[in-house]
């Protein structure tokens, strides 16, 4: 089947070509779909009559770049398209730098990343994870947490800086496909919240992530809760999730009261001892998060509320939002729902990545 590295074929174009019996090829069609080493599709146009189904390699087996940006820290990774992440690394960054020195920034990692796994095949196709709202284009939106980002198309720059095809998505949005399919079919739907030094969420059922019109599904961030002092958000309203509930908020909140506390990991692990400062103001957070939740669960009736990035392994939020979702929803809308930490950890938004990158892969116009 070495004739389809040069264009996708029919079966019977490869008979054509190969001169080998109709049975012969149709077998071993079969038997190379079953491994997923081809696939089959249609073309979006026909000329008339039925259309030809094409055979193609499978881009299964093709090597994405991808990563997970924050405002002060970057996970980088080589992936599988099917999501397996085969290698990965931290690195410290600051977001506000700018577009074009974090491409700079992401250009040596992942040729660093290659050199430490000189076995890995090259990148075929980049994907990239971001902390703010992203068009259906793939341009940055009002990301209040990404200064001077605004309106950068930033799948073209990547492209023209390396050559490569570049998917860029939400990092909740890319979080909860990346939890779907580590869960895969015994997942049948799920709010992914991403809490970190901001919040983020994503609504995803049957394996289809909810986009909204314009791509800004998922903004749970800039819901407003009822909170004491309600605090002006980068948005320019007053009480909204971000500026209670966020890593961000509860670093300026103890900074305010003179606490040793000055990073989003410190507070973790204070708060993982049962610090009596930092566990009751995590706590609340979550009380705060599953408030912002309880209409959607009422509304859309989850399987699951996922909660990924970094507070996701301190179990005090999760008890808080669990707390907060059971008295404000309706039982039955609560009675089989299990709130819980991603199982894929860290890692969630670059499987997310690396699926998105297959899917782009797979359309006609990435052959």
């Amino acid at each position: 089947m070495s004739q389809l590295l040069h264009g996708p074929l029919s079966r019977t174009d490869l008979i054509n070509k190969t001169h080998f019996p109709r049975s012969t090829v149709h077998a071993s069609v079969r038997r190379l779909l079953e491994q997923h080493d081809i696939e089959e599709y249609s073309l979006a146009t026909s000329t008339g009559g039925r259309r030809a189904a094409l055979l193609r390699i499978s881009p299964l087996h093709d090597i994405a770049d991808v990563v997970e940006l924050g405002s002060h820290h970057a996970r980088v990774g080589i992936a599988k398209l099917t999501g397996k992440i085969l290698a990965t690394a931290d690195l410290p960054l600051s977001i506000d730098d700018g577009p074009e020195a974090i491409i700079t920034l992401l250009h040596h990692a992942w040729k660093k990343l290659h050199q430490d796994n000189p076995t890995l095949p090259r990148a075929t196709i980049i994907g990239v994870a971001v902390p703010g709202p992203v068009d259906t284009h793939g341009t940055i939106v009002g990301a209040a947490r990404m200064p001077g980002w605004n309106k950068t198309n930033f799948p073209q720059l990547l492209e023209k800086a390396t050559g490569l095809p570049t998917v860029v998505e939400n990092d909740a949005r890319a979080g909860a496909i990346g939890e779907w399919t580590k869960r895969g079919e015994t997942t049948e739907s799920s709010i992914y919240v991403k809490v970190g030094s901001g919040i983020g969420a994503s609504w995803i059922a049957d394996g289809i992530v909810f986009r909204g019109h314009q791509g800004f599904g998922g903004e749970l961030t800039h819901t407003r809760i009822q909170s004491p002092n309600p605090t002006i958000c980068s948005c320019g309203n007053t009480g909204c999730l971000e500026t209670v509930a966020s890593g961000a908020a509860l670093l300026r909140h103890l900074a305010q009261i003179d606490s040793p506390i000055t990073t989003v990991n410190e507070l973790i692990e204070a708060t993982q001892n049962g610090d009596v400062t930092a566990a009751p103001l995590v706590r609340n957070a979550g009380g705060y998060i599953g408030e912002a939740l309880s209409g959607l669960v009422n509304f859309l009736n989850p399987q699951h509320i996922i909660i990924g990035g970094s507070f996701s392994q301190t179990r005090t939020l999760i008890a808080g939002i669990r707390s907060e979702l059971y008295q404000r929803c309706l039982p039955m809308s609560t009675a089989n729902l299990t709130v819980d930490t991603a199982i894929s950890g860290k890692d969630a938004p670059l499987i997310g990545m690396a699926i998105l990158a297959r899917q782009t892969k797979t359309t006609p116009n990435h052959s």
